[in-house]
């Protein structure tokens, strides 16, 4: 057990270092005069690519219980839960409307992808947990139109279109991609037919995660501008409140209300579902804040002061409860 807890803590060291020596490689980059546009290329081959492959071979062999179904209703609560909280509270911290639209951003949009939630569920749960954080991030469409796309209208002014063009586009974009790998994952689960042995001979999953680690967080660095730092250091911790206490509370007593009812779930499921909860803010919101012309740069610095922290305090933490 010691030595399995030993190989943990190595893995989760190692991708701390890729996140961070990531990031760095980045934003050098960028000094040296790499375009802020290049990143926008990269995200889509991430999506594209790893996004994809990986959520279609961890769901192909995952053994599925209709109980899962839970798992993206979970999810899209704590997006409305996190969304609807940064509202509520850009008004008392006397936001203007674009700060108040980047900061419902950030306290609703989580790293739950493989490039955070998705790769520490790997590592402390294997493929099993790494499906399971598949299903739960399939809300996320859904999540994206329904919750945040009209708070960032309301806040912004690039976009005006009616709800149902954002929908139907959302659903055509290339980046939903991620989206058939999971539907394509669970129909082939659900036909019987075996994963190819290639997969696990070659750790094709693993390659897949680390490449897309390096490449969206290599772009995450390209954004990043440090210019309003110290103008907003305030809202850092209102941002970690929000993402790292109250979303990991309000998922266990979700939890807690599943099992009353006699909904259960094993208890790596619970565990996946506690780790999605607590963790980082997700790179769409800054996305989301340039699409709608919200204030950006707030949406980047909150999004990185947010990811250091996750890394440096709760990750560390997460491990220690639920490893």
């Amino acid at each position: 057990m010691e030595e399995a807890n030993l190989a943990t803590a190595w893995q989760l060291a190692l991708l701390i270092l890729l996140i961070g020596g990531s990031i760095l490689a980045g934003y050098g980059a960028r000094r040296m005069g790499f375009p802020d546009q290049l990143a926008r290329r990269m995200m889509y081959l991430v999506v594209l690519g790893p996004y994809t492959a990986v959520a279609f071979f961890a769901l192909w062999e995952l053994e599925l219980t209709g109980r899962y179904a839970l798992l993206p209703l979970i999810g899209f609560v704590l997006m409305a839960v996190g969304a609807a909280v940064g509202v509520l509270l850009s008004r008392p911290l006397g936001l203007t409307r674009g700060e108040s639209g980047a900061f419902a951003m950030a306290c609703g949009a989580s790293n739950l992808g493989f490039t955070m939630g998705g790769t520490v569920n790997f590592v402390l749960f294997g493929e099993y947990g790494l499906a399971l954080a598949s299903i739960f991030t399939a809300f996320w469409n859904f999540g994206l139109v329904f919750i945040l796309y009209p708070i960032a209208r309301h806040y912004g002014t690039a976009d005006r279109q009616p709800l149902w063009k954002l929908l139907v586009a959302n659903f055509w974009d290339l980046r939903s991609l991620p989206l058939l790998g999971v539907l394509a994952g669970l129909t082939l689960n659900l036909s019987g037919l075996a994963r190819p042995d290639w997969v696990d001979r070659f750790h094709l999953v693993t390659i897949l995660i680390i490449a897309g680690v390096i490449i969206a967080f290599f772009t995450t660095g390209l954004r990043l501008h440090f210019s309003q730092m110290s103008a907003h250091y305030r809202l850092y911790g209102w941002v970690a409140g929000v993402k790292f206490i109250l979303l990991p509370a309000t998922a266990a007593v979700i939890l807690l209300v599943l099992h009353a009812a006699g909904l259960n779930f094993p208890e790596t499921a619970n565990r996946v579902v506690l780790v999605q909860a607590s963790t980082a803010v997700g790179v769409y919101a800054v996305i989301i804040a340039n699409l709608f012309d919200l204030d950006d740069r707030l949406a980047s610095v909150l999004f990185f002061t947010n990811t250091v922290f996750y890394l440096a305090l709760v990750l560390p933490a997460v491990v220690h409860l639920l490893a």
